[in-house]
């Protein structure tokens, strides 16, 4: 037997309807609840720490911070550990960057002080430019002391060490951007300790020549401090040796100083000679 429904009948259904549509739309908007987010936290933790997922993880903490949580201790725990990922996968710029962000963006929190800890440890590990000369190492691997901003099992698609076609000698380095790369810039860096040249005027210079592929490819050289952009020389696109230069005054209060060669484009940088010096005031 047919149901018939009254108006008022079908009116109220379609009320009864479109709020619990109001309200499923309002549970999916709402931020998530504290205990889950510290619940999601740990797990991402143990996805980190036990089973050794350290991309996963990355990706779990990077969800955290986008949850939309005012959860500051979470937030600030949660990038905390994406530094310590990026420190394991080889990563050693990116994990310092996010060192320091987690001391400016989270004072006060217990994740900033193993974050300042992290630095200031960082410091004093490296005391010093190593191996400028590029004489340690193996050839077509990442020349000692120096570092790239990419996975361990990518380093030497980024940056090798070279025994033929230097300026000087018989050691120098070529920096190059990957075919599979993200992004179209390849870098070869080295970071230590500021306190020998706090308040100081350095100076660092390079030779750098570069083996084009396209019309835009260039080489540029770079130095930094903490808390600070970076400074940058004037772009080599010359396939000829030509001298790069930077001179700065490293801040009283600054921790590490990063420098640098970066390939731009799809080239080859080939890098040769380099010094890292203070000057008279």
């Amino acid at each position: 037997m047919p149901i018939t429904l009254r108006k008022r009948d079908t009116n109220k259904i379609t009320a009864v309807g479109s709020l619990s549509i109001l309200f499923l739309g309002a549970a999916l908007a709402a931020p998530p609840k504290d205990t889950d987010l510290e619940k999601r936290l740990e797990a991402a933790i143990h996805r980190e720490l036990v089973l050794g997922d350290l991309a996963g993880a990355i990706t779990e903490y990077r969800a955290i911070l986008a949850s939309g949580s005012k959860l500051r201790p979470v937030e600030a725990r949660a990038l905390f550990h994406i530094g310590l990922c990026m420190e394991k996968s080889g990563r050693a710029g990116d994990a310092r960057d996010i060192y320091e962000r987690v001391t400016k963006e989270y004072p006060g929190q217990d994740s900033s002080a193993q974050a300042r800890a992290k630095l200031d440890n960082w410091g004093s590990t490296i005391i010093g430019p190593m191996n400028l000369k590029f004489d340690q190492g193996v050839p077509g691997k990442l020349p000692a002391a120096w570092f790239v901003p990419a996975l361990p099992n990518e380093a030497d698609q980024q940056a090798q060490l070279r025994r033929r076609g230097c300026m000087t000698g018989d050691s120098c380095a070529i920096v190059m951007v990957p075919d599979n790369a993200l992004t179209q810039v390849g870098t070869l860096m080295q970071s230590f300790s500021a306190a020998a040249w706090r308040g100081k005027l350095v100076r660092l210079r390079a030779w750098l020549r570069l083996e084009p592929v396209s019309a835009s490819d260039q080489g540029q050289m770079w130095i930094g401090v903490d808390r600070a952009n970076n400074v940058t020389a004037n772009p080599v696109r010359s396939e000829e040796w030509t001298q790069s230069e930077i001179r700065i005054r490293v801040p009283n209060d600054a921790s590490f100083i990063k420098f640098g060669v970066s390939s731009i484009g799809k080239g080859k940088v080939w890098v040769d000679n380099v010094t890292f010096e203070t000057l008279p005031q």
